[in-house]
């Protein structure tokens, strides 16, 4: 029988905790590496949507992106969603591990994923985090375009209902770009001095994006949701590995949407 502790030493080698950023809590967040596992699920979030669903498939470990825990609990009063839901996780005996800014920063992990999504050229790494690896990427589009133009090619190549174009200027020409996967705001300035023509990330505040204006900065805003990139990817490498380690455990791919957001038009 495949433990849970088997396929988390392969997604260890890929995705190693120790890149992490600091404080990140990746890794085991509930159950135990000595489980069973007859079938698994990838996701972006942990929800309870997303754990009904994992009851309802039978499944017994699931890898997200977002970690499940970001904050300790104070208690375990189910009368909190958020301990209802860790709850019926343990009552169900299943497993959560969370893979998160050490997908960001692997080699072909989530910024490589995006980068190739996106259609870039001479892709380089972007940001360096404290530990000297990047956590985004940077590269060239396959042709220029305007600011305009560029925004609705992000929502064309990252399939989004909408995206929002932060510039001084809808007709300025774009060749050049940097991006951090999910929510990277707080790096919008080292766009600036690497000198690409544009950014993207998600989940810019309004007044900074006042400052990304003002320093003459283009920036597509695509979400956050489009992280959900990363329940296909890994998916599909723990089908290869399940074939390659005859593990003979069932990958599903969570098939709820956890975007908290509506886009009404």
């Amino acid at each position: 029988m495949t433990k849970v502790a088997d396929i988390v030493a392969r997604l260890k080698k890929d995705f190693p905790e120790e890149i992490a950023s600091e404080g990140d809590p990746v890794g085991m967040q509930i159950g135990s590496m000595d489980a069973d596992v007859t079938k698994v699920m990838t996701t972006l979030d942990v929800r309870p949507q997303v754990v009904d669903e994992a009851i309802e498939k039978g499944v017994d470990l699931i890898i997200s992106h977002h970690p499940v825990m970001f904050r300790p609990a104070k208690n375990l009063d189910f009368a909190d969603p958020q301990n209802a839901m860790y709850g019926k996780l343990i009552a169900n005996g299943i497993t959560v591990y969370s893979i998160h800014t050490n997908s960001d920063k692997a080699q072909n992990g989530s910024a490589d994923w995006q980068a190739e999504e996106l259609g870039l050229e001479e892709v380089e790494p972007f940001a360096f985090d404290t530990d000297g690896i990047a956590i985004g990427r940077k590269g060239k589009l396959p042709k220029r375009m305007t600011a305009k133009e560029f925004a609705y090619y992000v929502k064309d190549k990252m399939q989004i209902p909408m995206a929002r174009l932060i510039t001084a200027d809808n007709d300025r020409l774009i060749s050049t770009v940097a991006f951090i996967c999910g929510d990277g705001g707080k790096f919008w300035r080292q766009a600036l001095v690497d000198g690409v023509d544009a950014f993207i990330t998600g989940d810019v505040y309004y007044h900074v994006g006042h400052d990304m204006i003002s320093s003459g900065l283009t920036v597509v805003d695509p979400g956050h949701y489009t992280e959900k990139l990363f329940k296909y990817k890994v998916g599909d490498r723990l089908e290869k590995w399940n074939q390659a380690y005859n593990w003979n455990v069932p990958v599903v791919i969570s098939e709820v949407s956890t975007n908290p957001f509506q886009d009404l038009f």
